[in-house]
């Protein structure tokens, strides 16, 4: 009987042991996402020729980068030339890099023929991790 007990509480302290190191991988896998934080503050300016100022400042601990643009669900690239006029930096050539503590500002220049004031526009930015961030304006 005493064969038995040590084999039912070795396998016992085994089983627990896996569990316990499964949940602190899962803990550590985790804080990349707790330390990549990202505030998008969104403003319309409208002299003359209607425009978005985006200020996306990076509060995480680590760089991202700004790989694609949304506006209202429509790439940016795909509006150029249409109801978009250009973009400042240019996010459809290269990526944008935004540094721990920095802020970058785009400045998404619309033609006024496409867009009217108090339209309401959602902007989607995405980075190179897969993560999305989300700002909404409304045309002045």
């Amino acid at each position: 009987m005493s064969g038995i007990s040590k084999l039912v509480s070795t396998v016992i302290i085994l089983a627990i042991s896996i569990t316990l190191a499964i949940a602190v991988s899962h803990l550590i896998m985790s804080f990349s996402k707790h330390y990549t934080r990202v505030e998008i503050i969104a403003s319309s300016a409208h002299r003359g020729d209607p425009s978005i100022v985006l200020i996306v400042k990076n509060l995480g601990s680590k760089a991202i980068s700004i790989t694609d643009l949304y506006l209202n669900k429509i790439p940016i690239s795909s509006l150029i030339g249409d109801s978009v006029t250009s973009i400042h930096p240019d996010i459809t050539g290269s990526p944008i890099q935004v540094k721990p503590g920095e802020a970058v500002n785009i400045t998404i220049s619309l033609n006024p023929s496409e867009w009217s004031g108090g339209e309401i526009v959602e902007i989607s930015i995405g980075t190179s991790s897969g993560n999305r961030y989300y700002a909404m304006v409304s045309l002045t």
